[in-house]
């Protein structure tokens, strides 16, 4: 890999060692474009609920049937990553998504889309995501020598916060250029195929180690080390806790973006709230993807430490800050800071689970992880769009609440 210098200066050993291998590069770039593939797909579907009934009930049932396959089947995710091959596992994920993602565009361009059509779909499309959640991340460390492993987590988490900035932005393009909405879930499609593609060039053989047998008991026992090595390691399930909390409070928006997009930037249905909710994860992602990149040169537990305790702060404040904005430029503003803080937190809080996590259970362990992370967020994107049908609070005092309580939490 050529190096980039400026006065003496190696940004690239500093910033980018993992992307001087070759099967993380391949890895991290399937990522790009898969993660950029759900993205767009979670705007278009959420803009597309909201459409068909006008409800803001229907972008959280939809996000919610495709995050809470997460909480069910993400310790047999992560049993499936140590015990086969993770290039396999990845492989079929990857395969199963696109059948997924082309399936949707030909309902969608038939006309014979409606909403409950949405929500099964968005149930196997969280599924099959939750094998790929569990098998990437037990495969990646596998590419890259030990000391480089939170860089290449760091820019794992860059590929898949950037992409929120990637995503979204081919939406807007489409829009743009044709006007249909259509043509966004082809797009996703053809993202999920080239992502496939790059998945069947790596090279790299990983597998973990589990207990020797056949049965339905020992996978069960098997998936219990992943839960066992969470709650009997203090650290680890502090680290837990604390990235909980501020998943439930601070990043549970995809439900309510689509009715920011209308009730506060005043779009119109159908490409409007595709277009208002892109300008949103747009701002969101680009600043996610710096932010990230940044966070990737930084060498001291102590700096992680101190800089996960700032951004953690700073994403109970943002959020408020989204909630008083009255026009698009302030929105993005307020988005952006969103992106930037809890990206970093993410970011941060994943490379520290990766490097204390043996590699004979990682696929577990990060399973059990996610398991916690995902579930929480299906559960309160569910509850914030249930809060709006069913009571007087408005996207705004939503949005104020939980940044408040994640900022007295962090506090505590």
């Amino acid at each position: 890999m050529k190096l980039l210098k400026i006065k003496g200066y190696n940004f690239s050993s500093r910033f980018f060692p993992a992307l001087g291998y070759r099967d993380f590069r391949i890895l991290w770039a399937a990522e790009v474009f898969s993660h950029s593939s759900a993205w767009a797909l979670i705007v278009a579907r959420g803009a597309l609920a909201l459409t068909l009934t006008d409800s803001p009930l229907s972008p959280a049932l939809v996000t919610y049937a495709a995050m809470i396959p997460s909480f069910v089947l993400s310790p047999f995710a992560g049993y499936l990553s140590d015990r086969f091959d993770r290039r396999k596992v990845l492989s079929w994920a990857y395969a199963l998504n696109l059948i997924h993602s082309i399936v949707l565009a030909f309902l969608v361009v038939t006309g014979w889309v409606n909403v409950w059509y949405l929500i099964v779909l968005a149930l196997f499309n969280g599924s099959f995501r939750t094998i790929q959640m569990s098998a990437g991340p037990a495969l990646l460390p596998n590419t890259v020598d030990k000391k480089h492993i939170f860089n290449s987590v760091t820019l794992s988490q860059a590929a898949h916060q950037g992409s929120k900035f990637t995503g979204p932005l081919l939406i807007l393009i489409i829009l743009w250029v044709t006007g249909l909405e259509d043509w966004v879930f082809f797009a996703s499609a053809v993202l999920y195929l080239i992502g496939m593609i790059l998945v069947l060039n790596v090279r790299t053989y990983s597998t973990g180690k589990v207990m020797s047998g056949s049965g339905f008991n020992i996978i069960i026992q098997n998936m219990v080390a992943g839960i066992s090595y969470i709650y009997k390691n203090h650290i680890v399930i502090a680290l837990v806790l604390f990235v909980v909390a501020h998943c439930a409070l601070t990043m549970s928006f995809e439900s309510l973006f689509p009715v920011i997009s209308r009730d506060t930037l005043g779009m119109e249905p159908g490409a409007g709230f595709m277009t208002g909710f892109g300008y949103l994860m747009v701002a969101f992602g680009g600043a996610a993807f710096l932010t990230i990149v940044s966070i990737g040169g930084i060498r001291t537990d102590k700096s992680k430490g101190r800089l996960l305790l700032m951004l953690g702060i700073l994403s109970g404040i943002t959020p408020i800050i989204l909630g008083t904005a009255h026009n698009l430029p302030i929105a993005m503003l307020a988005a952006a800071g969103m992106g930037s803080s809890q990206a970093g937190f993410m970011a941060l809080s994943q490379g520290m689970m990766q490097t204390l996590t043996p590699d004979s259970i990682r696929g577990r362990v990060m399973s059990i992880y996610s398991w916690h992370l995902l579930g929480f967020m299906a559960t309160f994107n569910l509850i914030n769009g249930s809060i709006i049908v069913v009571t007087p609070l408005t996207v705004s005092l939503i949005l104020g609440l939980g940044g408040t309580t994640f900022i007295i939490l962090t506090a505590i």
